[in-house]
């Protein structure tokens, strides 16, 4: 049986359920996230509380230097990246055993990039999964090890979503962990790089609702993606800039208004919109500078049917 002694890189709670596989057995020398993000410090300090793994913080300009000396003083024969926005250089690659092994949280070659959750979601995918792969020089490139699927609900949001992604990279942790354990070698595949897709962060017109050409289940699509990351799919009326977090379609409508156009605002109607394809969505939570609220409260703001979001 092979000694496994994980550093685990981390930025984001999606990694919690794995790191904690990993914890249990007792197989962590030191886990490590930036200096910047003060939530993951906050929740890995107390995850790590007796437990006697230290908690190593890094920024830009010494993450390198700081992971090498932990890795050779600390024996660290694999390396966990668990969301972590830098680079592992060819140099660090080459100094564990085992080398790192990176847990994307969503399907590979398909949907590379820094955020697969949102991506699966905007780009309207059947399916997301987490894709454990080892880490090459490229960008989510390298040499696939395992991979699971799962199907994405009709009603999930980004937060729902990232929350089952989690448990799953769990599953993901406690099989690579048997693999390091009992193997001398790392299984892996090439990716097929015909079906390869790089995505950059979205920008703010992707996250807009465009309602002249956008329908309605597309619409619903973008919010879900958008809660509670970027507090909902951004729209604009009267030049006040909002963020939809949940709607549903409530029926259909024949008038010739145009798409956008508010068809009610009070509290038993509801505030409902008008779709490009004649639908009669109901945006049942919003978001504003001045909080959380239910839809119908724009009217309070002085927006009335006939209004139009743009």
């Amino acid at each position: 049986m092979n000694e496994v002694i994980a550093m685990i890189l981390c930025n984001n709670p999606i990694a919690l359920p794995g790191i904690k596989e990993f914890l249990f057995y007792g197989k962590v020398a030191v886990v490590v996230t930036t200096n910047r993000n003060k939530e993951m410090q906050h929740i890995l300090s107390n995850l790590l509380k007796d437990t006697g793994v230290p908690l190593l913080l890094v920024n830009r300009k010494n993450y390198k230097d700081e992971l090498e000396k932990t890795i050779k003083e600390r024996g660290v024969n694999v390396g966990l990246m668990m969301t972590f926005p830098f680079i592992i250089q060819k140099e660090l690659l080459e100094l564990p055993k085992y080398g790192f092994i990176n847990f994307h949280y969503g399907l590979l070659p398909v949907c590379r990039g820094p955020q697969p959750v949102l991506r699966h979601l905007i780009n309207n995918d059947a399916e997301s999964g987490v894709t454990l792969h080892k880490i090459d020089e490229g960008v989510d490139t390298g040499p696939v090890i395992m991979q699971e699927r799962m199907f994405i609900e009709e009603n999930d949001t980004y937060g729902t979503l990232q929350s089952k992604l989690a448990w799953l990279g769990a599953k993901q942790a406690a099989r690579l962990l048997q693999i390091l354990s009992y193997g001398q070698i790392i299984p892996a595949s090439s990716q097929d790089e015909s079906k390869a897709a790089y995505f950059e962060m979205p920008d703010a017109t992707e996250l807009t609702i465009k309602w002249d050409n956008m329908p309605a289940k597309q619409i619903i699509r973008l919010v879900n993606a958008c809660n509670p990351w970027n507090k909902g799919a951004g729209t604009s009326i009267n030049n006040w800039v909002i963020g939809i977090i949940e709607c549903e379609i409530s029926g259909e409508t024949d008038d010739d208004l145009p798409p956008g156009t508010i068809l009610s605002c009070n509290r038993i109607d509801g505030l409902v919109v008008k779709t490009c394809d004649k639908f009669r969505l109901k945006m049942n939570i919003i978001y504003t500078n001045e909080g959380f609220f239910s839809g119908w409260r724009l009217e309070q703001f002085g927006i009335s049917p006939k209004d139009t979001f743009k």
